[in-house]
């Protein structure tokens, strides 16, 4: 079966404009997951000093901590995190793409 899954981020020009000054995704994350289509949810979040916080969230029998240590971050099955150095547009392609890697292998 097909894994649905779905993800966003969250900019520092985006907090700027909503006058958001918080450095989490003001639960997102959490609304994102409530998607009933929805195995698995992610979430990119700048940060200062270019670096960029990912959260996910997943359905029972999903373990999104694997790829969270993939990246040297951590957690539960449902619901993991890290930290990453780099530029917004790099980190997605990197974390999207090892996140599609686990995601094929769950559909096995």
């Amino acid at each position: 079966m097909k894994t649905a899954w779905f993800w966003t981020s969250l900019t520092l020009a985006d907090r700027a404009v909503c006058e958001y000054y918080g450095n989490d995704d003001a639960d997102l994350v959490n609304i994102l997951s409530t998607i009933e289509e929805a195995d698995v949810a992610v979430i990119f979040v700048e940060q200062r000093n270019t670096r960029v916080k990912i959260s996910w969230r997943s359905q029972p029998g999903v373990d999104v901590s694997k790829i969270a240590v993939q990246f040297g971050g951590g957690g539960h099955p449902a619901a993991s995190g890290v930290e990453i150095s780099g530029e917004m547009e790099k980190v997605q392609a990197q974390v999207l793409e090892a996140t599609r890697a686990l995601l094929k292998q769950h559909e096995k």
